[in-house]
């Protein structure tokens, strides 16, 4: 069975790190990157769509939202975890509706970061 790839779009270093070390842990699993921009995920995505997509909303060129549906038309099996400071309904609204499959706040562990990628992948919609 192939890992699980899983690009990492998140511009707070401190973040990026802890989820690109997470991932890198577990042995299903397959960094295909970490960018702090929408615009560098949008030039990743050329390369090719990964399995999961871990994405912040408020990237410093524009909203993670975006580049959600973009992957999602280009693979619609592609899974997207948000991962954000903002907690309000209607970012989890905009989020979901935008192709989102998950949603998990900042404040989380990265173990739990793990398991909402494990949960996406079998299926499952992870909201924290």
């Amino acid at each position: 069975m192939q890992p699980i790839g899983i690009l990492v779009v998140e511009d707070e270093p401190e973040f990026a790190r802890a989820y690109c070390e997470a991932i890198a842990r577990e042995p299903d699993f397959r960094l295909a990157g970490s960018v702090p921009t929408l615009a560098a995920a949008r030039n990743a995505l050329l390369e090719g769509v990964p399995e999961v997509l871990v994405v912040d909303l408020g990237l410093p060129d524009g909203d993670g939202t975006a580049l959600i549906a973009e992957a999602v038309r280009a693979r619609p099996d592609c899974d997207a975890l948000v991962v954000t400071v903002f907690g309000d309904d209607a970012h989890v609204i905009r989020a979901i509706e935008s192709g989102a499959t998950g949603y998990l706040l900042k404040d989380s562990p990265p173990s739990e970061l793990v398991r909402c990628i494990r949960e996406l992948r079998a299926g499952g919609s992870p909201i924290n």
